[in-house]
């Protein structure tokens, strides 16, 4: 699948389907939790923590899409692309890149922040998850390979060359960005008005069909959602500058800019690891504990709270919930609750007094059901 991305305006790479700017996104309130923020479209979507998990809840995320499984290689290096759970390569464009002000102070600040370092920023921390390939539209890559054919031999080169061939993108993230500043006085004293809108568009690149989903949607920062509102009420006098928020100081204002920017990446964050969630193969249980043939290579975060369903001839049954403690290429997860139904007891009866491995003909998968809430507090 192709995703392309534009500076106009934030493009997420997505493996299924395209977005609405104007939609809004829904997802299943039994297993993700929404905090509240300034504004109606800039909040951060969680997995709910799977010890708060009730028998109702234990169900395969409607994001999931189970078609294809039977044609999955396992083989994260080669996976086939019909697969499910392949990684989905993905470019970032950012379109369209307006900027609305009349003050002469913001207007600057403004250009400055531009698609280049929009881009780079958004591409960074997409490629911190590992749930994606990134295509860089870094131009140190350039820099390097020039260094490279001074430094080694043509035929080295060459060698490197054929077996490290660029990729070829799934998807295009086009993200479409509009930025704002004003400024609203009163008798005493002013407010500085600033707010970011991101609208995020996935691409095939190869149809250039605009894809239904993932639907990232429209995504708007104000300033209040990053600062404190006394932070950014200053006073005049005679119509100049006299104290509080210096909106004289450019480097005030790209502060403001840059948290809105990094805060709006964190949403459309969110937004893409609950339409998008990782999967895994079970390769083991016994007891509580579980084993899964992917980790941190595929995406898999510490703390992601996993659905564990059994698949077997297109029907699925969910099984249990479990929190996930990655390693490098392989994880374990430990079974908070089992579901209430004839098929997890019979696993879990299986499974009770050795390492019950399921058979060929016993598909039994794990997949996530969004951000964790820790990853937002130690990474973001």
């Amino acid at each position: 699948m192709k995703l392309l991305f534009t500076t106009s305006a934030l493009i997420f790479i997505m493996s299924v389907a395209g977005c609405s700017s104007t939609a809004k996104i829904k997802y299943p309130e039994q297993q993700t939790n929404v905090s509240q923020t300034n504004t109606g479209n800039s909040k951060l979507i969680t997995a709910k923590s799977a010890y708060q998990f009730e028998d109702k809840d234990i169900e395969v995320p409607s994001n999931f899409n189970v078609q294809g499984i039977n044609s999955c290689t396992f083989d994260i290096d080669n996976e086939s692309d019909d697969c499910p759970l392949k990684k989905p390569i993905v470019r970032v464009y950012f379109a369209g890149n307006n900027s609305a002000s009349q003050k002469p102070e913001e207007k600057r600040v403004l250009e400055a922040l531009n698609n280049k370092t929009l881009g780079l920023m958004f591409e960074s921390q997409l490629a911190g998850i590992n749930r994606f390939r990134i295509v860089t539209q870094d131009e140190v890559t350039a820099q390097e390979m020039a260094s490279q054919m001074k430094d080694q031999s043509a035929k080295t080169l060459a060698n490197v060359m054929r077996n490290n061939k660029t990729l070829r993108p799934d998807y295009l993230l086009k993200i479409d960005t509009v930025k704002t500043a004003d400024r609203f006085y009163a008798e005493y004293n002013g407010l500085a008005k600033y707010e970011v809108e991101l609208t995020v568009s996935v691409i095939d690149p190869f149809t250039k069909e605009k894809l239904s989903y993932p639907n990232i949607g429209k995504i708007r920062i104000k300033g209040t959602d990053v600062k404190q509102k006394q932070e950014l009420v200053y006073t005049e006098v005679n119509g100049k500058y006299y104290t509080g928020f210096d909106y004289t100081n450019p480097d005030n204002i790209n502060a403001v800019f840059s948290k809105m920017a990094s805060k709006a990446f964190d949403v459309m964050l969110s937004r893409m690891l609950t339409e998008m969630p990782v999967s895994a193969q079970v390769t083991g249980l016994r007891g509580d504990q579980i084993t899964l043939d992917r980790g941190r290579n595929a995406g898999v975060l510490s703390d992601d709270t996993l659905i564990l369903f059994k698949y077997d001839g297109g029907f699925v049954d969910p099984i249990a919930v479990a929190v996930a403690k990655p390693s490098s290429e392989s994880a374990i997860a430990k079974i908070i609750k089992w579901k209430k139904s004839d098929i997890a007891t019979d696993l879990k009866q299986k499974s009770a007094n050795g390492i019950y491995r399921p058979s060929n003909n016993e598909q039994i998968f794990a997949v996530s059901v969004g951000l964790p809430s820790s990853y937002i507090k130690n990474k973001m």
